[in-house]
């Protein structure tokens, strides 16, 4: 055992002194290298040291001033932004403020442009009131006719619809009552009374079904025709002199606005 200890321990020690050996001949030749170096580029290795920590405090100092010129940059660019927000935001605030009151001029305008085309209309004269008022009361008389012939259109199809459905019950119940003559049977009282209902029925519909849906309109009363007309024509009257004030009133509005408007 003493002696494998021995064993190694001495190879333990040559491989040191292997290493040792190695590293003192690396030494000597980084040394010569370092040397030749020296004597071809014609500067030390303390030298070129010192000017590669030059070069780095002078790249750290060209860094931190880019980075604070970046920072500038952007901060100047931030505040430009800004600037041009708000100054944006006030341009759309200013172009509301003014839409407004724009938007109330053209609507004021277009009434005053409105009720003087009314008060041209009513100013017109008599006799061309009159013949505007016979001529939309022919107007009116037409499409009163037209509506008179669409009622009684439909009217007369109800009326169709309805014996139409009168003659499909008796051919629904004919089979039936063919069908006992086939078995020679006889109907029932109830089968009888209620045919004899359902044929009653048909009848009184077919007899007062003109009465139920009268083809022509109902005429009106001629008394009662002109009480409405002369109620119409008094307030006519009264709604006539109350426009002719409101548009007097709004054509002095009109001429205040418009000197409003020329010292805006």
């Amino acid at each position: 055992m003493k002696r494998i200890n021995a064993i190694q321990s001495n190879r333990e020690e040559a491989r040191k002194w292997q290493l040792s050996v190695f590293c003192e001949r690396a030494k000597h030749e980084v040394e010569k290298m370092i040397k030749e170096l020296e004597q071809r580029g014609g500067a030390t290795l303390d030298e070129l040291e010192g000017t590669l920590e030059a070069k780095k405090r002078e790249s750290i100092a060209l860094q931190a001033d880019r980075e604070g010129r970046i920072w500038e940059y952007e901060h100047t660019v931030e505040k430009i932004r800004t600037r041009k927000q708000t100054e944006e935001s006030a341009s759309e605030r200013l172009r509301q403020a003014m839409q407004q009151p724009e938007q109330e001029l053209s609507l004021r305008q277009s009434a005053i442009e409105t009720k003087e085309q009314q008060l041209e209309m009513v100013q017109l004269g008599g006799a061309r009131g009159r013949e505007a008022i016979m001529r939309e009361r022919h107007s009116i008389e037409a499409v009163r006719r037209t509506v008179r012939e669409e009622r009684c259109r439909q009217r007369r199809q109800w009326i169709h619809q309805v014996k139409e459905m009168n003659a499909k019950f008796p051919e629904q119940v004919r089979p039936l009552a063919e069908e006992r003559k086939k078995k020679y049977e006889q109907a029932t009282a109830r089968e009888d009374a209620a045919e004899t209902a359902l044929a009653a029925d048909i009848k009184m519909i077919e007899e007062y079904l003109p009465r139920l849906i009268s083809l022509e309109d109902i005429p009106v009363n001629p008394e009662e025709t002109d009480i409405i007309r002369r109620q119409f024509d008094e307030v006519f009257t009264q709604e006539e002199q109350t426009y002719l004030a409101s548009a007097e009133e709004e054509q002095a509005r009109k001429e205040r606005l418009g000197r409003g408007l020329e010292v805006y």
